[in-house]
């Protein structure tokens, strides 16, 4: 498996089944701001109240009574608790280009969902390839507990840093060599101790030097003009 992030915002994606699987997959998508199309007979209450954000519409009906046209969604989610259903879904989604995912069969899959952690603009990612989402889910857990808040506020602050220093370094190549000198194992213990502001001084230490530093990379003057 090739492991991307895809931008949904504004992006349209159908999800058939109405259950709480289904429910899940429809949250995930409107947090990250996609127009979800639901096909399904019925719908759980937590469906029904995701409809008021105005990014979920509903299709009441079943699937072999619906004619639906994949070709408009960039994502496709077979989502019923009915193996042969979802094969179908899979099967026709497909056969329109559409990427499609299995909430039964992950042979079926197109993509799998990992489980996530965000932490600002950091994300963290778990995933077991759809072998088992209960063990994704305490992995995911783990790694909650495990990495706080600090780490994306940390995110933030080398953000600002790195536009500062584009304004001050000219060579990319420089700009590159001083980021990955910057960028040490320690600074991740620093960050779960919530050692910010030492976090951030291993930073400023490090890229302090980029106006002196040669162009060969070793802090000496390389005896050229």
């Amino acid at each position: 498996m090739y492991p991307i992030s895809i931008r949904l915002e504004g992006q349209a994606a159908a999800v058939v089944g109405g259950g709480n699987v289904a429910c899940r997959k429809i949250k995930r998508l409107v947090e990250e701001k996609a127009t979800v199309v639901v096909l399904a007979p019925r719908i759980v209450p937590e469906i029904e109240a995701m409809m008021a954000s105005g990014r979920v519409i509903w299709q009441q009906a079943r699937y072999d009574e619906f004619r639906w046209r994949y070709g408009a969604f960039r994502l496709v989610f077979a989502a019923t608790d009915d193996a042969a259903v979802n094969r179908r879904v899979c099967r026709d989604a497909r056969a329109a280009g559409a990427l499609v995912n299995s909430a039964t069969e992950p042979a079926d899959c197109d993509f799998f969902v990992p489980a996530v952690v965000r932490r600002g603009d950091v994300e963290l990612t778990v995933g077991t390839g759809g072998d088992s989402p209960a063990f994704a889910r305490l992995l995911r857990q783990d790694v909650e507990a495990r990495y706080h808040e600090c780490f994306g506020e940390f995110a933030t602050w080398l953000a600002g840093a790195r536009q500062e220093l584009l304004h001050t370094v000219d060579s990319a190549q420089k700009r590159q060599r001083l980021w990955r000198r910057a960028m040490k194992p320690e600074l991740i213990e620093l960050i779960l101790q919530r050692r910010l502001e030492q976090a951030k001084d291993e930073v400023r230490r490090e890229i302090s030097g980029a106006g002196t530093e040669s162009s060969d990379g070793t802090g000496r003057d390389s005896g050229k003009v």
